[in-house]
């Protein structure tokens, strides 16, 4: 009997991938276990060789063979262009002025000492897994992407997160919302300099230029990638604002807006992927680019079809990727230490630190279980590193089921530290609250 058309099976393929988790979450009361993004991986890698590709190794090859993933590969790709410039929009530099040094301090720790505990963890597996490690990717190397891998929070999931707790108005919430922007501007920067790392190895790979030739690839990798920086900030948002003013005077995105919009977010995708660096990180620039004014009907007029649309072909395709294999120590061993020092090291990088800036315990504790959420940004971040042969593919898997994880700790996580109340009243504030 012969198989179903490509058109057919392109139409099963979506209908299933579209539907199957949205019906888990909204029908199968998964909404009342975990945010849609953690539903919609798991449904991802469900349907990869670990769980579908055993059960029914003759549906899989059917539904899931090599040839039949070209369309979806497309739309994968597109999904997370979308979504790295939706990201980028969300970011509002107005919403850090006049925050002062204790935002400030909470922010930078609430990255960095996850990113730094998680490089040192990282360096040690380089050593003792080296099966971890990608082909392109040294002992440091590596130890710098699995540092970002565990420093990431995830902006637009913690929104979700929010939303579905009614915290989005909270003071807590709020101010979450703000760290996790931070860290987002800060994973931005770290991928930048791992890239320019990645493409200068690249570069100078088999070439006589030494060390010095791979030194001098890194920077001009780098410097380019800031020239752009610079040349977005101070002649593209200009532009842009002027051209929407012009095509959308009275805000709201027209046809003609919404392709003036998406041209500049596949453009500026180009370049970045032209010089060296990701796709993702251009699109993600064009998303900070964009008017503030025009964000709010710019995020009307795509997030939805982005995210309920097309970022199920991403979820897909990165189901396919991930191998689980149960009689690997390894995997497992890097799952469970990854998920130990995300929890520990965000908890500690964001708790602490918040109360010693004024914030109560019940408040710093759950600003502290907020913070671990990774999501989407973080199977990013992970496709984009075993792209470039930073991770391994056995990494790449534990890594994710270390993503899920966390992430569907997230709301229970807070409820609980919510629900805690020291048994002494609080004393004078450690210091000045920012607030």
């Amino acid at each position: 009997m012969a198989g179903p058309s490509p058109a057919l099976l392109f139409l099963l393929q979506s209908l299933l991938l579209i539907g199957g988790p949205f019906l888990l979450w909204r029908l199968g009361g998964g909404r009342h276990v975990a945010p849609m993004v953690v539903i919609q991986i798991l449904f991802g890698v469900a349907l990869g060789p670990s769980l579908l590709g055993r059960l029914a190794p003759d549906l899989w090859g059917v539904l899931f063979a090599p040839a039949a993933l070209a369309p979806l590969s497309g739309l994968a790709l597109m999904a997370v262009v979308f979504f790295a410039f939706l990201t980028g929009l969300h970011l509002d530099p107005a919403e850090f002025r006049g925050r002062g040094g204790a935002f400030a301090a909470v922010a930078l720790s609430s990255m960095l000492v996850p990113t730094l505990l998680g490089g040192a963890l990282g360096w040690w597996l380089a050593g003792a897994f080296p099966a971890m490690t990608g082909p392109r990717a040294t002992p440091g190397l590596f130890a710098a992407g699995f540092g970002i891998c565990v420093g990431v929070t995830a902006l637009p999931v913690l929104g979700a997160i929010l939303r579905e707790m009614g915290l989005l108005g909270d003071r807590v919430g709020r101010l979450a919302l703000g760290y996790a922007a931070v860290n987002d501007a800060l994973l931005w920067l770290l991928i930048t300099a791992v890239l320019a790392w990645t493409a200068g190895d690249g570069g100078a790979g088999g070439g006589a230029g030494g060390d010095g030739g791979k030194g001098w690839a890194v920077a001009t990798v780098a410097l380019l990638g800031f020239a752009y920086v610079g040349v977005t900030v101070l002649a593209v948002r200009p532009l842009l604002d002027r051209l929407l003013e012009r095509v959308a005077p009275d805000g709201r995105m027209g046809d003609t807006a919404v392709v003036v919009t998406c041209a500049a977010l596949l453009a500026s995708a180009a370049v970045t992927e032209l010089i060296g660096l990701h796709y993702i990180l251009g699109a993600f620039i064009a998303g900070t680019a964009m008017p503030r004014r025009f964000a709010a009907a710019i995020l009307d007029r795509l997030e939805h079809f982005s995210t309920l649309i097309l970022l199920p072909f991403f979820f897909t395709l990165t189901g396919l990727k991930v191998t689980l294999t149960l009689d690997d120590p390894a995997q497992w061993a890097v799952f469970g230490l990854a998920s130990l020092v995300t929890l520990a090291g965000k908890m500690a990088g964001t708790a602490w630190p918040a109360r010693l800036t004024g914030e109560s315990w019940p408040d710093a504790l759950r600003l502290g279980t907020l913070m671990p959420c990774k999501g989407l940004m973080e199977v990013i971040v992970l496709t984009v590193l075993l792209e470039a042969g930073v991770l391994s593919g056995s990494c790449f898997s534990a890594m994710v089921l270390m993503a899920v994880t966390v992430t569907a700790l997230t709301q229970p996580m807070t409820r609980l530290a919510g629900r805690w109340r020291p048994a002494k009243t609080e004393g004078v504030a450690l210091g000045g609250s920012g607030r």
